[in-house]
């Protein structure tokens, strides 16, 4: 059977290994593993299917010979922009989050809302097996924020807790975090492959400007959740360990496991 031809960020990633992001590379690994066929990348024009990512802008780059538009499988893509518009001629199997939903003019169909990084228990497998948690607190800093000041902060101030980098490879990233009893993340796939294990987690604020809150939104909006704020810093520092158990306390992903089967259930058959 021919590669899946699949577009997804690459960013520095793509000339430097040591540059590749998690989150836009387990994208790759999801679709192999649920197509039983090889990946390959491609850019947009010359890609069959788009998944992981606030990547659906790229959708209008997809033409055949530059100028006729032709159709992706989009499948649990994401907006990253609030006034963005995006194209209903694709075939969209799932997306991100009820934002993006209504950021498509002309829809076709009733897509399935949800990121496929929800589906992390897949590609380490033997997801039924608990996991011990070895983490006290998991830190994962988005990439743009590895270098603030607020990161070797948080980990002095914080007892037992240990940085996640999110250029290491996949795999050791998905099980260092299933292996967390908590997490803090300013990369939204550090929370959503936190949410994919059942582990507690919270969203942090280390940086304004840098990363869209925006796809954050529209992530939460799949659970049906709004209104989701991310903390500072100093909060919490400030609020020490009754600050963890309160946020562990109020922890919830409404319809987990339902929105899992829908992923699934959703992949395309290309």
């Amino acid at each position: 059977m021919k590669p899946i031809k699949l577009y997804w960020c690459r960013g520095e990633g793509r000339s430097d290994p040591s540059k590749q992001n998690f989150g836009d590379y387990l994208s790759p690994l999801l679709v192999e593993l649920l197509s039983g066929r090889k990946v390959e990348y491609a850019p947009v024009q010359r890609a069959d299917l788009m998944a992981v990512g606030s990547i659906l802008g790229r959708e209008a780059k997809a033409k055949r010979w530059g100028f006729l538009p032709y159709r992706l499988h989009i499948w649990g893509t994401g907006t990253g922009a609030e006034q963005a518009h995006y194209s209903g001629r694709h075939h969209y199997h799932a997306v991100r989050g009820a934002l993006t939903r209504a950021q498509i003019d002309g829809l076709r169909s009733d897509p399935v809302l949800g990121d496929p990084g929800l589906l992390a228990p897949w590609v380490l497998g033997d997801r039924e097996r608990p996991v011990a948690r070895q983490i006290r607190v998991g830190l994962i800093p988005h990439y743009a924020d590895q270098a603030e000041p607020a990161v070797a902060e948080l980990l002095a101030g914080i007892p037992g807790a240990r940085l996640i980098n999110v250029f290491s490879p996949v795999k050791q990233v998905l099980a260092e975090i299933a292996s967390c009893d908590f997490v803090l993340s300013s990369s939204m796939h550090g929370l959503i492959v936190a949410d994919s294990f059942g582990v507690p987690n919270q969203w942090l604020l280390l940086s304004r400007g840098r990363i869209s809150e925006y796809k954050f939104a529209d992530y939460y909006s799949a659970f049906g959740l709004s209104g989701l704020q991310p903390l500072l810093p100093q909060t919490v520092l400030a609020g020490g360990p009754a600050l963890f158990e309160q946020l562990r306390a109020e922890y919830r992903r409404p319809g987990l496991e339902r929105i899992q089967q829908d992923l699934l259930g959703s992949f395309p058959q290309l």
